[in-house]
């Protein structure tokens, strides 16, 4: 089955991540993107309908993995934590967040079961 990716970020990683599942033969695609700023000038041209500025929108029974490239701590442990008590596996690169998170995250990871 295909992996469906809600993307939290859409910077230099989160673009870069977005061109990589572009290119790859693997069976995934990013289905939605969570940004500040939807308007602002990007280098990858993406389709502007993938872009949301809610997290509520990545709430999504066909999104199957949450990947948060985003620069705020707080918001990336929200997103993170909010991700895995649904039961959806995260990807993150937010290492402040998990310096100051990780036994709590890992913790929920073990009881709900998740990646």
């Amino acid at each position: 089955s295909k992996i469906k990716i809600g993307l939290f970020g859409f910077g230099v990683v989160g673009q870069g991540i977005y061109q990589v599942v572009q290119k790859s033969k693997t069976p995934a695609e990013i289905v939605k993107i969570c940004v500040r700023d939807p308007e602002k000038p990007r280098k990858v041209e993406v389709d502007k309908s993938l872009f949301t500025t809610s997290a509520e929108d990545l709430d999504n029974r066909d999104i199957n993995l949450i990947v948060e490239v985003i620069d705020q701590a707080d918001a990336a442990y929200s997103i993170v934590k909010r991700a895995l008590l649904r039961g959806i596996p995260v990807v993150s690169g937010n290492k402040t967040m998990l310096a100051h998170h990780l036994p709590e995250l890992i913790e929920i990871q073990k009881t709900h079961n998740v990646a």
